[in-house]
This record gives C-alpha cells, sequence and structure tokens, in this order.
C-alpha cells in the first residue's frame, strides 16, 4: 500500500529539474563479472565507483580497475545491509535504500536487524511437498525492525554510522544528499506524528537539526516536509500538510523559516519549476477544482499568485523551457481527448503537438461519460465520482451499476480527464453503469478530510460510498437491487465493508485481495492512521469487516492469492471462516502462488471470472 513519496531538487549548474536527485543509478542493470548473486547494483555519479548487495552485505565496486571490497560483513537471514527489511520496502523505501552522493564520493545504506520481528509463514503449493516461505513481517503493535544509517566514503572504504540510537523505536524516511554532498535525513517516532528532519555529516556521522513538524494525528513519511534545494542550495522550498492543506513554505538553508509560499484550502501538488532569475516558482495546484490540476506561478515571498493554465481541463506531463517563456503540457477534461501542446507563459496555447485520437476515432460511438459531485450523508463534503453510461443509453431504462473503488487515504481514482479504456467500452455496450468514485480521505479535501479516517480508518470512508450508492439508487434509469461494488487491495477491504457495514445499500460486490482486520496488516500503515491495538481496541473492532458480517445479505465473493506477501491470506481466510460459521452463502476465489495482483494466465483467467459474475448476477433479468 505503499505510496511513493518524492524530493525535487535542482542541479544549480544547469537549473534543471530531477525529481529523484538520487536515482540516477540504474538497478540490477547487468554488468559484466558481478557475482551471479548480487542485487540492487547501484552506479555512483562517477563513474568509476558503484555498490551492491551481496548476501546482505554491501560490496564496494571500483569499476576502473573491477576489484571488489565488502563494506559489511555481518549481513544473514535477519540483518540486511542495503536492502530493505519488508515493511520499508513496501510503506517506505523500496528494495533499495542506498543512494549516492552527488559528487559520488559518499554511499548511505539503510541496516536492518529484524531479529526481534515476528515471522509470518505463507504455504507455497510447490513440489510433491509444498513447503513454507518465511516472511518478517510486523503487524499492527508488533516490534519493529532496528535501523542504523551507514555511511561509506568510497576513496578510503572507511564506514562510519550516522548519529543515531538504533534501539528507538522509530522510523527513517528514503535517505538523499544535499547539493553540498551532506546527507538528508527524515526521522519519524513510532507514533507518527513528530516528524524532525536531520543534516548529518558524512565524514563524521554527527547530525544537526534543521526542521520540526508535529501534528495532532499523523505525518507521512513519504509525504510529509518535502526538501527542494534552489538558489544554489542556499533555499529550502519545503513541503507540508501542517494547515490542514499541502503548500510551500521558504526556508535558508540552515532550516530558518522565512515566509510562506502558498496557503489556502487546496492542496499544491507537484514541483514544476523555479525562475531563480525572478525568484518565481511555478507548481501544479488542485485549486479550481480538486480533480483537476492547474498550473500557477507565484513569487518565492508568497505574493503574486497568478493562475497559468486556462479552461476547465486536467494538466499533466508539464515541461518549462530554460527561460520560462514556455511550457508543453498534456490537458483534457472527461469529455475531452487528451491533447498536447506548447503555450506561452500565460497559459495562451501556440501550437498543438498531438492527441490520442486514432486514424478511426471519429468513427465510433463511445459512450457517453460525465464528472460530477454527490453529497455525503452527513452534508460536509461533495464526493466526486465519474459515471460512464451505457451505449446506447436510454433513460426510460433501469440498468446495474458496477462501481469501482479504492478508498484508501489519498489515493483518489476520480479525475476529470480523459480516461477510456476497452472493458469500459465493452460493459457499456453490454448495458451496464460503469461509476468511480471518491471519499473523503481520498485527497481530494486536503489533510483536513484524511484527518477524519484517525482511529477508525474505513468508518467514514464506506459511508461516503453508500451515500453516492444511495444516492444511484434515487435515479430513476438505475436497477434498484443491482449495485455491484468491486476493488483491489483497499478497494477490497471497501467491497468486504460495503457487503456488510453497507449491505442495506450494496447488493453484489467482488473483493480482490483487501484486509479484512487491521491488526493484520503492518506496523507503519496501520498505526500511522489507528494508532496501535492496545491504545485504541474499540477502533480496531469498529473497522473490522467481521464485526458487521451479521448484516451480510448480498452476494460477495472473496479473490485472494494463496502466496500474497503484502495483504496475507489470512485476511480473506478469515472473512470466509466467518461467513462459514454464519451459515452464509457467497463465492471464494483461491489462486495459488498469486502475489499482491495478477500476472498473466491468472490475471486473464480472474478477468473471465469477474465477467461471468457480471452477467450471472447483474445482466441476468
Amino acid at each position: 500500500m505503499r505510496k511513493d513519496g518524492k524530493l525535487v531538487a535542482i542541479d544549480p549548474v544547469k537549473k534543471t529539474i530531477n525529481p529523484y536527485p538520487n536515482y540516477n543509478q540504474s538497478i540490477n542493470a547487468p554488468k559484466q563479472n558481478i557475482p551471479a548473486n548480487s542485487q540492487l547494483y547501484t552506479e555512483s555519479p562517477d563513474p568509476k565507483y558503484a555498490a551492491f548487495v551481496q548476501n546482505n552485505n554491501i560490496i564496494l565496486h571500483n569499476r576502473e580497475q573491477n576489484n571488489f571490497t565488502p563494506i559489511t560483513s555481518d549481513g544473514n537471514d535477519s540483518l540486511l545491509n542495503g536492502k530493505a527489511t519488508f515493511v520499508y520496502e513496501e510503506e517506505i523505501t523500496g528494495a533499495n535504500t542506498m543512494r549516492w552522493s552527488h559528487n559520488g564520493r559518499f554511499l548511505a545504506f539503510m541496516q536492518f536487524d529484524e531479529s526481534n520481528v515476528p515471522v509470518f509463514s505463507l504455504y507455497i503449493p510447490e513440489g510433491q511437498h509444498g513447503h513454507l516461505e518465511k516472511q518478517r513481517f510486523p503487524k499492527a503493535g508488533d516490534p519493529n525492525p532496528k535501523v542504523k544509517i551507514g555511511i561509506v566514503d568510497a576513496f578510503s572504504k572507511k564506514l562510519i554510522w550516522a548519529d543515531f540510537d538504533s534501539d528507538a523505536d522509530q522510523y527513517f524516511g528514503r535517505l538523499y544528499f544535499t547539493p553540498d554532498n551532506k546527507l538528508l535525513v527524515h526521522w519519524l517516532n513510532r507514533e507518527q506524528n513528530i516528524l524532525l528532519v536531520y543534516e548529518v555529516e558524512p565524514e563524521n556521522g554527527k547530525k544537526k537539526l534543521l526542521y520540526e513538524e508535529r501534528q495532532p494525528t499523523w505525518l507521512d513519511i513519504n509525504n510529509a516536509a518535502g526538501f527542494d534545494y534552489i538558489n544554489k542550495g542556499r533555499n529550502i522550498i519545503i513541503t507540508s500538510d501542517k494547515t490542514g492543506y499541502r503548500h510551500y513554505y521558504f526556508h535558508k538553508q540552515d532550516g530558518t523559516f522565512i515566509n510562506a509560499i502558498t496557503s489556502g484550502n487546496y492542496d499544491v501538488t507537484y514541483f514544476l519549476s523555479v525562475d531563480e532569475s525572478k525568484q518565481v516558482f511555478y507548481f501544479a495546484a488542485r485549486k479550481e477544482n480538486s480533480a483537476r490540476f492547474d498550473i500557477y506561478s507565484v513569487r518565492l515571498n508568497g505574493t503574486g499568485l497568478r493562475r497559468i493554465s486556462k479552461g476547465d481541463f486536467h494538466y499533466t506531463n508539464i515541461f518549462f523551457s530554460p527561460d520560462h517563456k514556455y511550457f508543453v503540457a498534456n490537458y483534457s477534461n472527461t469529455n475531452t481527448i487528451t491533447r498536447s501542446a506548447v503555450f506561452d507563459i500565460n497559459g495562451n496555447k501556440l501550437l498543438d503537438i498531438g492527441n490520442e485520437k486514432g486514424k478511426e476515432f471519429d468513427q465510433y460511438a463511445l459512450p457517453k461519460k460525465s464528472f460530477i459531485r454527490i453529497k455525503s450523508t452527513d452534508g460536509l463534503f461533495d464526493l466526486p465520482v465519474t459515471i460512464t453510461y451505457p451505449q446506447p443509453f436510454d433513460s426510460t431504462k433501469q440498468y446495474p451499476v458496477l462501481m469501482t473503488v479504492y478508498g484508501g487515504p489519498e489515493a483518489g481514482k476520480v479525475y476529470d480527464k480523459w480516461e477510456t479504456s476497452l472493458p469500459e467500452i465493452y460493459w457499456a455496450q453490454q448495458g451496464v453503469i460503469q461509476v468511480i468514485a471518491d471519499n473523503r480521505a481520498s485527497g481530494h479535501f486536503g489533510k483536513k478530510g484524511i484527518d477524519l479516517s484517525h482511529r477508525q480508518m474505513g468508518i467514514n470512508e464506506i459511508e461516503d460510498f453508500m451515500a453516492v450508492g444511495k444516492w444511484l439508487k434515487q435515479q430513476p434509469w438505475v436497477h434498484p437491487n443491482k449495485l455491484c461494488i468491486t476493488g483491489f487491495s483497499y478497494g477490497g477491504y471497501m467491497t468486504c465493508m460495503a457487503l456488510t457495514y453497507g449491505a442495506d445499500v450494496f447488493d453484489y460486490g467482488v473483493a480482490y485481495y483487501g484486509t479484512s482486520d487491521w491488526r493484520l496488516y503492518d506496523t507503519q500503515y496501520t498505526e500511522r492512521y489507528m494508532d496501535s491495538p492496545s491504545e485504541n481496541p474499540e477502533g480496531y473492532k469498529k473497522t473490522a469487516v467481521k464485526t458487521w458480517l451479521h448484516k451480510y445479505k448480498g452476494m460477495l465473493r472473496i479473490i485472494h492469492g494463496n502466496s500474497d506477501n503484502n495483504v496475507h491470506p489470512q485476511h480473506s481466510l478469515e472473512i470466509v471462516d466467518s461467513l462459514q460459521e454464519l451459515g452464509k452463502h457467497f463465492e471464494f476465489i483461491l489462486y495459488p502462488g498469486v502475489r499482491h495482483g495478477f500476472r498473466g494466465n491468472k490475471w486473464l483467467h480472474s478477468k473471465q471470472e469477474l465477467a461471468i459474475f457480471i452477467n450471472k448476477y447483474l445482466l441476468t433479468p
């Protein structure tokens, strides 16, 4: 369930934007003479050096002399150097924690001691006897792995450890180097409501506090305090949602606050560019409409905010010319196919580059789509929804509805943009209304909306989806007993909640590898929103699917891979067991060998089974 964070740096020489300044290395690239069991080959900006992981140890590669120097020797099955432990790989860092400094001299990495982390066993049905795959997986309330941050001097081969207490109950964010080659470290307490950002000297590991932020609910270490260095490293633009909405703040290099650059009841979304000569900052934001990204400029002192993009369009893939007189972008909305064009700095279109239309596009009758908003039951939010109507559509007839959701915090699916797929066209032709909806925690309503999920993640979310379902059933063109909901992962959880907690609204559901009980999911993601089970027992009970299984009365299909090492099949098996004990009728499909997501023939089979479900329950009179 990881949603990747971002850090944008400005190259002080080229003045170009590199969204991941320490991601210039190629991962697992094939290299001559590298041991076959090496992992995460990571190239330095200095072409002389690279590093990789072998047997959970870090090996420095002098590419010029083609020799290898072991940096660590203590790696084993429960002590990992460079390679992330599962909870970090899934939620924070990705698999590779190694990062090179811009000058190519220093390599920073994380070391994980997961010997105290409980083991979860997955059954792998291969061979005559099968086997158990053991995974160090800290579930909510469990001990986390202990983490140290190492820094290697590639020139001297010396390894030092950054000045942090490895025994503390804490999290570290992804490692980055500042433009002057100091290590930037984001630190978060176990409760995830205190964020500290340190600058670490790579020569000796000593740290200096640059930034501190506290919030009453939580901070997401992947999105909080994004650091963007400008003016040749003399200033930092820090991104924070501390006001309830994500905004930009201007700071000195030492972390001293200067002024807010943006403010208001809207979220900024992307750092686009900065004109250092004029001290003008360009960014994208969800200001005019939370379902669209528009382009803005503002002076770094916070004055002169100006909307540049024009029209009711969603703008993406935005790139400015070096002199900031022009930009290129893609733009679209629900009923306007994606186009690409060159614009001047005032947002006037100068040149059409192209669009997504094929030669025969105009010969096809595509289904009508609309972007609307539906009021939440408590009246606090106008929930964004897109509807794809049957092709052809007769408003005097009643149609079944297939509603697709995700529903997780700040992971919205609804945007006012062009988005049409072949399955969507097919089901429209079969007479199915297709709906995509977002809830208050989806990111459309800032951190304020997401904060309402604190200690009860899933309740407001399903209530919002129920509000959408009730509105649909009030429409004369919707069949009153054929509302189906479906989703993957968090969307699978929402689907199970819809057929239990929301059973008076939803008639059918297809749940793909969803969570069922937050006690069974990992520490970092779960405790961010729910706190620990011992701190919030009622919240965990209230949000568990099995708490509401007594209300189940429709038809639920549950789908899971038995080798899912992210959302363990334990989640679905818990629901299956309880439904059986209650004597309820349902459907269950288990996919042997499938992880958290389908591939190949298993994916095709799942799509085929979905088609059978839709035809059987939604399209059959």
